[in-house]
């Protein structure tokens, strides 16, 4: 069990770093710089996922009664924003995807950047984090690797686009081996995720997207990608905090279990938003 919780971690940090790979390898530089230009959409998007979102978390886990392992898992996926899948959920919902790659990019270096930080602000009791460790940890597995991608992409178009695909795949297959391993080492606490605690991730992941929806200012199309993004919550950012912080699987359990309940809840919005635009 011991050989399996490390593999765990290992499978973590390779799940992330080839997420990050496969972003940077589909990007350029104008579309991370797009969203700095934009002042408005800048704030929008800083107050909608790291004031909005946190708080309307710190309301539901003082309502609900759930355990110190799932309020800090929520209160970790509130501050992580910024997920490679939210163009893709834009496309299906018939967004703008340009604009949900811009808000993408700036919601994840900001997850980088106020993670490390409004974390520990959040936190009760005798949790403790160490902030510059976590930052150290985001900049390393994640900005590192988009860095590389980009200028692979950059100097090397033709490689960036043959291994794009490589990337997402490898991520993908080593998400199911990190919900495996889950399964192995915490099938107990996995079934125990029923009641309050899953309440508080059906909530939480309503709760951000009719967040997003309200943010989202008098364009449909903007209101559509604004919500899908507050709601599609960074899970690769949140398990590589959790795996180095937390002792405590319920943790982990929390942000994979919401990333599965959620993408549920997100596919059903991104309907229901196609159907809302051609009535």
């Amino acid at each position: 069990m011991e050989i399996l919780g490390s593999f765990f971690n290992i499978s973590v940090v390779l799940f992330v770093v080839a997420t990050m790979l496969s972003m940077g390898f589909a990007l350029n530089l104008s579309q991370i710089t797009a969203p700095l230009k934009k002042p408005l959409l800048v704030a929008d998007v800083l107050v909608t996922n790291f004031v909005l979102v946190p708080l309307a978390v710190l309301l539901l886990v003082f309502l609900i009664p759930v355990d110190e392992g799932t309020k800090i898992g929520l209160i970790l996926l509130s501050l992580a924003a910024g997920a490679p899948f939210t163009p893709k959920l834009a496309e299906l919902a018939k967004g703008d995807t340009a604009l949900a790659t811009a808000v993408m990019l700036l919601q994840m270096v900001a997850t980088v950047v106020i993670l490390p930080f409004a974390l520990p602000l959040m936190l009760e009791g005798d949790v403790s984090v160490d902030s510059l460790s976590i930052a150290k940890s985001l900049v390393i597995m994640m900005l590192i690797p988009l860095a590389i991608g980009l200028w692979v992409k950059v100097k090397f178009e033709t490689v960036a686009a043959s291994w794009q695909g490589r990337m997402v795949t490898l991520s993908n297959l080593v998400l199911v081996v990190i919900i495996v391993l889950m399964t192995i080492l915490h099938g107990k606490d996995i079934l125990a995720v029923l009641g309050y605690d899953m309440l508080a991730v059906i909530l939480f992941m309503i709760v951000s997207l009719f967040i997003g929806y309200l943010a989202g200012g008098k364009f449909y199309h903007h209101r559509v990608v604004s919500s899908l993004s507050a709601g599609q919550r960074n899970v690769s950012a949140a398990l590589v905090v959790a795996a180095q912080n937390f002792n405590d699987p319920k943790v982990s359990i929390i942000i994979i279990a919401t990333s599965i309940i959620g993408l549920v809840i997100l596919l059903f919005a991104a309907k229901k938003f196609v159907r809302s635009s051609s009535e």
